[in-house]
């Protein structure tokens, strides 16, 4: 194991306080909700595809 660095333990058993910005560990902007748009789009596509050629007749 990793011994914990300063900024994840303070050593005093107080929790740590951070700002909003320091806290954020998500990705923001760069487009992701459109990269999750079109992925979704593409996985809905691709499953009717998949129903139209095996199970409708």
């Amino acid at each position: 194991m990793e011994p914990r660095s300063a900024e994840r333990s303070s050593g005093t058993g107080k929790p740590i306080e951070k700002s909003a910005n320091e806290a954020r560990e998500g990705v923001v902007g760069h487009n992701v909700r459109y990269m999750l748009l079109f992925g979704l789009a593409g996985v809905i596509v691709a499953f009717a595809i998949v129903y139209g050629y095996f199970f409708a007749h």
